[in-house]
């Protein structure tokens, strides 16, 4: 197996033959050829190709799974990686792939079968890492030596891996850049609203359709799955999605498909996780219609979380929408001040439901939502309305609370929702 390199000459200068001065002007000419189309061409295409035409044989550009990403001249393009694989035989090929990248040099492969031209092979280098590499088949027509054909595939190697790594480069910047501009768009409360329109619409968002935001919590560590901005994009194709330290947020468009961006939104979630197979934890922030109204929607989502997260696993997905009163009890830091709270109102309900049996505090929950009317209370309870009003008066004897004055009531109002939050089975 050849490489590339200079041979070792006697003391003196040697005169260049004629056919050897040809050949070295030929690779003068190809290198420089090659080094101009590092500077012209962003494709690999027009890289191989020249070098194929050159060489009178077919070339190809794998990556490091062996995939071709450019080729020419050749009929099949997984032939040419054939032809490798029987040169260097499947349990040494990977050691030819190791020796040219150690080396970062091109390495000829002597063919398989008696007469058959090898393969060289050259890693294609991007900064420090080998992003694929170059494979050239050689052709007994070729008129060039076999240094000269390693030199010639080893510099084009070169010029592919300046292509790539232009690429990625860009690639990178534009990437930082929307970056960027989402995060703009999230935390643009103090900016002008004409500096965010422009902004989105760098993003490619539509002045004419309503968004809202959704922020899904990062999974912790945990058996594989899908990264959460793929499962997103598979089923949200049109939004834009970005991920910040811990979550991943969609800028989602709003379907007038009839339903509420909140139920939108929840079933997006409950797409995602169940085609994941992992418990996710989502937000969802109200409609905006227009571009400045993206931070507020992005902040409803990020307490409609925090909510969620406070609510326990019987929350998975919460929209600010639902919230209600939750919205200002999130503003509580601490959660054992809302239980203080709630057990200060009704704390006395808990003694006697484990002595008698009875739910007094579901009860009182209900009546609350049927707006204090013990028939319809009930109703859904399925017990007669002589007992829904038993149970409020001694509720009232229980906790000296009076349901008929405002102050008492509103109070256990709150605890009661604060409990509901709390300790949501």
């Amino acid at each position: 197996m050849a490489t590339a390199g200079s041979p070792t000459t006697p003391a003196g200068p040697v005169p260049a033959s004629p056919d050897e001065a040809r050949r070295l002007r030929k690779l003068v000419a190809m290198c420089s050829h090659l080094s101009a189309l590092a500077s012209q061409t962003t494709d690999l295409v027009p890289i191989v190709e020249f070098l194929a035409d050159s060489i009178g044989a077919g070339v190809a550009v794998v990556d490091r799974g062996l995939e071709v990403l450019a080729c020419a001249r050749v009929a099949e393009p997984a032939s040419i990686i054939s032809q490798l694989r029987d040169s260097a035989g499947n349990s040494k090929l990977r050691t030819v792939l190791t020796a040219a990248d150690r080396h970062r040099r091109a390495l000829a492969v002597p063919g398989a079968k008696h007469g058959e031209e090898p393969v060289v092979v050259a890693p294609v280098s991007v900064g420090e890492d080998v992003a694929g590499y170059m494979l050239t088949l050689n052709s007994p027509d070729l008129g060039l030596t076999e240094d000269m054909r390693l030199l010639a595939t080893e510099h084009a190697a070169m010029v592919c891996g300046i292509v790539l790594g232009r690429d990625l480069v860009v690639t990178a910047a534009a990437g930082r850049a929307r970056q960027q501009l989402i995060e703009g768009l999230l935390l643009s409360r103090d900016r002008e609203d004409r500096e965010v329109e422009r902004w989105a619409r760098h993003l490619g968002l539509d002045r004419t359709r309503e968004y809202y935001v959704m922020t899904i919590a990062i999974p912790p560590a945990g058996p594989a799955g899908s990264p959460v901005e793929l499962l997103l994009a598979r089923h949200a194709p049109d939004a834009i999605v970005a991920t910040r330290a811990d979550e991943v947020v969609a800028i989602v468009p709003a379907r007038g498909n009839g339903r509420s961006p909140a139920e939108q939104g929840r079933a997006l979630a409950q797409a995602c996780a169940a085609s994941d197979g992992r418990a996710l934890r989502a937000g969802i922030g109200n409609p905006c219609a227009t571009a400045a109204e993206i931070s507020r929607s992005y902040t409803e989502a990020r307490r409609a979380l925090a909510a969620g997260q406070r609510m326990g696993p019987a929350s998975p997905v919460t929209a600010f929408a639902d919230l209600g009163i939750h919205r200002l009890l999130l503003r509580v830091p601490e959660v054992g001040d809302l239980r203080s709270f709630a057990d200060e109102v009704l704390g006395a309900l808990a003694g006697e439901e484990q002595a008698t049996g009875i739910d007094y505090l579901a009860t009182l929950a209900v009546y609350f939502r049927e707006n204090g009317s013990p028939r319809r209370a009930a109703q859904r309870l399925q017990v007669h309305p002589n007992t829904v009003s038993y149970r409020i008066r001694r509720i009232e004897e229980l906790t000296g609370l009076s349901l008929d004055v405002h102050r008492d009531r509103l109070m256990a109002e709150v605890a009661v929702e604060i409990l509901d939050g709390l300790e949501r089975p």
